[in-house]
């Protein structure tokens, strides 16, 4: 197995940091599980394989923001992404040893993001996203609805930037989030296979769709026999906010001097455990040669607001414990 990184904090934790989205520090775990990969009928064709060039290099999620709290801040013009900022954000992640990045959209962002890795010759290698919004299947149907038409150009321009930034572009993850049972920004299964399906047969590069560890342990044959590659999230501190029993986060029998080393170790152990799960779901369904990555995961450095018992836990220390733990699970191969 191979360990890059992919996420960071999605609250400011500084002016230069804040830019790279999301939780904490993210993994991109790639593995495969023994045996043999047995096509399904309905597969869309072999499976393609992620380049080195992809898998070899340390990756953090990112997107371009600076004061914004979420995309509406931008289409409302509360900031204005330009690429003297784009520049400068990629420089540090690439000066910080990075070497790729995903990112979540195509239309919000993605034409300037590529532009500067291209103007400025920087050597970073992308993930690019496209990101449909939530749809029911009835309205999926009707091309005519405004939801669709908006996913449908989301998904074109997704087609448009892989193919015109080939080069730059080594993989393509069409939705975040949308299939697992708790997700908000929901995609049923079959609309989301069309989705990927459409992207697939208009570009070269592997593609997948980015979810939760809870649906990649039991994702339905519509997307397994599409994906060329699994994505799955792993956030073992986020996880406690919803259920507080999941994993022994107190580690209450741990003495004073070794607690935080306790804690931080038996994250890793839940993360490790979930990605597991899906991997071992994988090879039960006869995709055991299919690559796995941890597209993302990750520790706060501040509190979750409405949440008091986050702040025993979120912190730039025990982050920077839980970044290092991603290290050494790398290291450990596979």
């Amino acid at each position: 197995m191979m360990l890059n990184w992919l996420r960071a904090p999605r609250r400011a934790m500084n002016r230069y940091a804040a830019p790279v989205v999301a939780l904490a520090l993210t993994a991109v775990l790639v593995a495969c599980g023994g045996g043999g990969y047995l096509p399904s009928p309905l597969s869309v064709t072999e499976k393609r394989p992620l380049s080195a060039d992809f898998t070899s290099r340390m990756s953090v999620n990112y997107s371009p923001y600076r004061t914004s709290r979420n995309v509406d801040d931008i289409a409302n013009g509360v900031e204005v992404i330009t690429p003297a900022n784009v520049k400068q954000d990629l420089e540090l992640i690439e000066a910080a040893g990075f070497g790729s990045i995903r990112l979540f959209s195509s239309q919000r962002f993605g034409q300037i993001v590529l532009d500067v890795i291209r103007d400025n010759a920087l050597d970073l290698k992308v993930m690019l996203g496209a990101y449909p919004n939530s749809i029911s299947a009835a309205n999926a149907a009707d091309p005519t609805h405004p939801t669709e038409a908006g996913n449908q150009a989301e998904l074109d321009e997704c087609i448009r930037l892989a193919n015109a930034y080939s080069d730059i572009v080594k993989a393509v993850s069409v939705g975040n989030e949308t299939m697992v049972y708790w997700a908000t920004n929901t995609i049923p299964p079959a609309v989301m296979a069309r989705y990927l399906g459409k992207v697939r047969a208009a570009v070269s590069q592997p593609v997948t769709t980015d979810d939760n560890w809870a649906f990649w342990d039991k994702a339905p044959k519509a997307i397994t026999d599409i994906v060329d590659f699994a994505s799955v999230h792993t956030y073992p501190l986020l996880d406690t906010f919803y259920d507080r029993a999941l994993w022994d986060w107190r580690q209450k029998g741990a003495s004073d001097a070794t607690r935080a080393d306790a804690m931080m170790d038996a994250a890793i152990d839940e993360a490790k455990k979930q990605f597991g799960a899906s991997r071992a779901f994988l090879d039960r369904i006869g995709l055991a040669d299919m690559p796995m990555m941890v597209g993302e995961t990750g520790w706060f450095a501040v509190d979750l607001e409405g949440d008091p018992a986050v702040p025993l836990r979120a912190g730039r220390v025990n982050q920077k414990m839980y970044f290092d733990r991603l290290q050494a699970w790398a290291a450990e191969g596979g």
